[in-house]
């Protein structure tokens, strides 16, 4: 059997991987449309931010400059909350406060506040280090994300951060693993994709000729002979 070529790089998906909400999507929105004199359903506002989240379109901006890219982020996510808190049930008296609702929302979540790293999370980009690997953050996120990867302490442990507005192409496009791949100098036999998702990060890292590992922190079988973490911790092993 031919042995495959040795890891070079490895790329960790974001939000699920490295980091998470602090709170549940369906408090904080509940929270912040108290704070203007709106009663929501935060049980509701959770369902509606699935459902809604599950049928967007990709994020994604391809061709345009940074002033238009930065709007249509915001018009992305004003689509998005404007659907779940219909689904929640908006009431006549908010429609006047929409606009500070949704601009309380986009600046909560810009901040670290608003996240937590995974425990295991730092230790597993020192140790990728430890390797020599160059390391990348290959996300379906916006420009918010360097800033939160800043201050969530992620920075200084990764050579390049990819995320998909800025390139143009949302995973499980191939595009936006290359773009990672360029920045890291590395081929995609060379290197490793590790996330929680199985079409996005698993299925579209293959495509892209990579490695990849599914990372599955709720444990249970996956199925389908295919390479399961439940923590980054068990990454070692694997690069092993």
């Amino acid at each position: 059997m031919r042995k495959k070529t040795p890891i070079q790089a490895i790329t960790f998906d974001a939000v699920g991987t490295l980091m998470r909400i602090a709170e549940p999507v369906g408090e904080t929105y509940a929270r912040l449309a108290h704070d203007l004199g709106a009663t929501l359903s935060p049980r509701a506002l959770d369902e509606g931010f699935r459902g809604v989240f599950a049928h967007m379109p990709p994020m994604a901006f391809p061709g345009l400059d940074e002033v238009k890219r930065l709007r249509a982020e915001r018009d992305w996510w004003h689509a998005l909350v404007e659907r779940v808190v219909r689904h929640a049930g908006r009431i006549p008296d908010f429609e006047a406060d929409f606009e500070a609702y949704f601009d309380a929302l986009f600046s909560h979540y810009a901040s670290g506040a608003a996240w937590r790293a995974y425990p295991e999370a730092h230790q597993a980009l020192r140790s990728a280090r430890g390797r020599g690997l160059r390391v990348g953050v290959v996300s379906n996120f916006d420009s918010r994300l360097p800033p939160l990867l800043r201050e969530l302490g992620f920075e200084s442990l990764v050579d390049t951060v990819v995320y998909s507005t800025r390139c143009g192409a949302a995973k499980p496009d191939r595009r936006i693993f290359r773009h990672a791949l360029e920045a890291l100098d590395a081929t995609a036999d060379t290197a490793l994709h590790v996330g929680d998702s199985l079409d996005t990060d698993y299925h579209g890292a293959l495509a892209a000729g990579m490695r990849a590992v599914h990372l599955h922190r709720g444990g249970g079988p996956v199925g389908g002979n295919i390479p399961t973490v439940k923590y980054l911790g068990e990454l070692d092993a694997y690069l092993d």
